[in-house]
């Protein structure tokens, strides 16, 4: 089924809901989405992060053997209590 479809259906179901209450849901969490889709839409990221970033991936590629796991960091922090 396509995203049409389905947005065709789900608005059949809602045009048949009586619950107050489950209205006031639907209606908060198509809120939410929309608050959420705003959001990151004006989050951007800078370019200058996004090079640091791929400049970390570079080093780790080239040199995985002297880099961390997160269980080996895990279990430093615990040895030293």
């Amino acid at each position: 089924m396509d995203i049409q479809t389905q947005k065709a259906h789900i608005i059949e179901q809602f045009k048949q809901i009586d619950d107050i209450n489950l209205l006031n849901a639907i209606k908060s969490l198509l809120e939410y989405a929309s608050l959420n889709k705003k959001i990151s839409q004006e989050m951007e990221i800078p370019e200058n992060h996004k090079e640091i970033v791929r400049s970390r991936i570079k080093k780790y590629a080239n040199n995985p053997e002297r880099y961390l796991t997160w269980d080996q960091i895990e279990q430093k922090i615990v040895d030293k209590k």
